[in-house]
């Protein structure tokens, strides 16, 4: 069986969640064939295959009498993270990473160039799983949890 997430099922995620964060409503099937340049099989069983996911990563899928699709609703706060629309603890991680190796190139004094370029070797990769957690803190906070 082949993979059909990269190739199929995450542009039509993608374009369902660009669509309605542009226009801010449900879309017609047809919408997302134009805006993704799948075929409309494809993104009919993509929309299949993502009504299936749980937790789910769009909010409801209305159908004809036919069982063909006929508007697909909200994408989910699931569906924003995996396009990365929303940060998730891991990619927090990285941005504090890439952040920390930006500001070693910039960095001037040896001593603290060198701090920095160690802090964001160990982030990266031993200390991988204190970044994720620095990375669930702040969007835990940033929700007020």
């Amino acid at each position: 069986m082949d993979e059909t997430w990269t190739c199929r099922d995450l542009p039509v995620l993608t374009t369902i969640v660009e669509v309605f964060e542009r226009t801010g409503r449900v879309m017609h099937p047809n919408e997302i064939v134009e805006q993704s340049g799948l075929g409309a099989d494809q993104v009919e069983a993509a929309l299949r295959a993502l009504e299936s996911e749980d937790p789910p990563f769009i909010s409801k899928l209305e159908r004809r009498a036919s069982g063909g699709i006929s508007l697909v609703g909200r994408p989910t706060g699931h569906a924003r993270r995996a396009v990365g629309a929303w940060p998730t603890p891991d990619s927090i991680a990285d941005r504090l990473v890439s952040a920390l190796d930006e500001a070693a190139e910039r960095e001037t004094d040896p001593e603290r160039k060198g701090w920095l370029r160690k802090t964001a070797a160990y982030l990266g990769s031993a200390g991988r799983d204190l970044a994720v957690e620095i990375g669930a803190s702040a969007i835990n906070r940033q929700m007020g949890m």
